[in-house]
């Protein structure tokens, strides 16, 4: 019994490892987009330059579903553990690679081309990385714990953001801004290398999930996983990605997008912008796993349904703070729209896992994750910063975040409305046999 314990942990930390670096190395992109813009994309016009970086940025988003459809195969076919081990290789080698990239001053245009391509290769690893991660974490315990450990993918996430965010502050502080754009924003680039090896490592020992043993044992699995997905679940794609809207958009506006924000259109320094955008990240990061655990003992749905309406309240006061420049207004407000994201994604990963059957689940799992995260996601930044320029200024962010949730809001009363009707009809029928 300690043995099997023991491997279960084990699973659990070399699975979140990875995803925690996996999370590290692609965020250095975004909260480095103003020295990125100028070394790579130069232009008379600012805002030129930040549109171009955020498009390469959803470029490399772009390339997620085709890293979830390739990975979630392997997975449902072959092995959840052969995912895990070959993503991890995949992300770390374009990362290095980003650090010792030559700019456009060096090479000319080679330089955003080389750039554009190592973006794709990286989303590429991280639509396996993630979806591989979400339902190994997902399937290594046993049914009453799925909701916690399963929201450890999430809570990976948050804690990559912040050590990115954390060694990006450690670097600024360090240097002068001159440096800064001469050489310094590698460094956190060739930090993640050791990382890397360490997690491919612990990765080689991993066993596989119990789930895919029984599935494989019976000769249950699935020659086209994606197609049996389009063909037989629809309904559940449709009302988890009404789900996703918030949590895409609210993840990359706030996390992706807000440190840039904050210097290019609310003109805060780098240092205050990334304490700020720093501490909403640490709140999230706690918040996946507090509601992880609540997910294991509260209808999932009822947690999605009070953090999106939390979003929904506090999205235009946390705008208002930061026009203000109120220290104290600015803290408060990062907490609870943290919070209340992390109350919304912590809890999303098992109600998607626990969506789909095993033999299909690391591709749905992986395509539900990638798809909206370009669809969603990945447009959210290039959005906000439209309105910004041609809707009323920082406050309509606010505005696109609020319609997005009222989407969510609806559609998860709608599912619940579902399945209290659901449950009246079974118990009236039990009752009628009964008598």
């Amino acid at each position: 019994m300690r043995e099997n314990n023991k491997s279960i942990i084990n699973s659990i930390v070399s699975s979140s490892i990875g995803n925690v670096l996996e999370w590290y190395e692609y965020a250095l992109y975004a909260y480095f987009s103003t020295v990125i813009s100028t070394l790579f994309f130069p232009s008379n016009d600012r805002f030129v330059s930040i549109i171009l970086t955020f498009s390469t940025f959803a470029v490399g988003l772009a390339a997620r579903p085709f890293g979830g459809i390739i990975f979630g195969y392997i997975g449902d076919k072959f092995s959840r553990k052969k995912m895990l081990t070959i993503t991890i290789l995949l992300m770390s080698i374009p990362t290095l690679c980003i650090g010792f990239l030559p700019t456009y001053e060096q090479i000319g245009l080679l330089a955003p081309i080389t750039l554009i391509l190592l973006r794709i290769v990286q989303g590429i690893a991280l639509g396996g990385e993630f979806g591989a991660s979400c339902v190994y974490l997902y399937e290594s315990v046993t049914q009453n714990k799925r909701g916690f450990f399963g929201s450890f993918a999430l809570t990976g996430v948050g804690m990559g953001l912040v050590l990115s965010a954390c060694t990006i502050l450690i670097v600024e502080s360090w240097v002068t801004e001159e440096t800064l754009y001469a050489y310094a924003w590698r460094i956190p680039f060739f930090i993640s290398v050791i990382g890397s090896l360490l997690a491919f490592y612990m990765r080689r020992n991993l066993l596989e999930t119990p789930d895919f043993l029984v599935v494989k044992e019976k000769q249950n699995l699935i020659r086209n996983p994606l197609m049996e997905l389009f063909r037989n679940h629809k309904a559940s794609l449709l009302g988890l990605f009404a789900i996703f809207l918030t949590t895409q958009i609210s993840f990359f506006v706030v996390f992706i997008f807000g440190k840039t924000m904050m210097i290019d259109f609310l003109h805060y320094d780098s240092r205050t912008a990334g304490q700020f955008n720093l501490l909403t990240m640490v709140s999230y990061t706690l918040s996946t796993i507090v509601f992880g655990y609540f997910s294991d003992k509260v209808n999932k749905r009822y947690i999605i349904l009070f953090g999106t309406i939390g979003i929904f309240v506090s999205v235009a006061p946390f705008i208002h703070s930061l026009e203000s420049g109120f220290s104290s207004l600015i803290f408060i407000m990062s907490l609870l729209l943290g919070a209340f994201i992390g109350m919304t994604e912590g809890t999303l990963n098992p109600i998607v896992a626990e969506t789909f059957p095993t033999n299909i689940r690391a591709t749905s799992v992986a395509f539900c994750w990638n798809f909206t995260s370009i669809a969603f996601g990945g447009l959210a930044p290039i959005i906000s910063m439209w309105l910004i320029q041609n809707a009323g200024g920082v406050t309509s962010v606010a505005y696109y975040l609020m319609c997005a949730c009222t989407v969510t809001i609806g559609s998860t009363l709608y599912a619940l409305i579902r399945v209290k009707i659901a449950k009246e009809k079974t118990i009236e029928a039990i009752t009628a046999n009964t008598v």
